[in-house]
């Protein structure tokens, strides 16, 4: 998170706003979350689970829709022959 989703105030690594005093936990939370997510995908395409890699890239990108998930997502969709997922996300 760079910015406060309320205020628009630069985010200082601080679990509330400097500015609004917005409680940052349930984002920094879901980040989190994400990240572990991505981890596990990542480690299961190194064993060559591809289906456990899917449901993996499948929950990072429900938790934070960035460049780097959807690139994730749409390659596990191709190796488990989910290619109308992976056209989806190339759109």
């Amino acid at each position: 998170m760079e910015r406060c989703p309320t205020c628009n105030a630069r985010y200082k690594g601080k679990l509330t706003c400097r500015r609004c005093k917005t409680d940052l936990r349930p984002l920094l939370d879901i980040e989190e979350k994400s990240r572990t997510h991505y981890k596990a995908a990542a480690a299961a395409f190194a064993c060559n689970d591809f289906n456990r890699m899917f449901f993996h890239a499948k929950r990072s990108f429900s938790l934070m829709q960035t460049p780097e998930n959807c690139r994730l997502l749409a390659c596990s969709a191709l190796l488990i022959h989910r290619f109308d997922i992976a056209l989806a996300l190339a759109i």
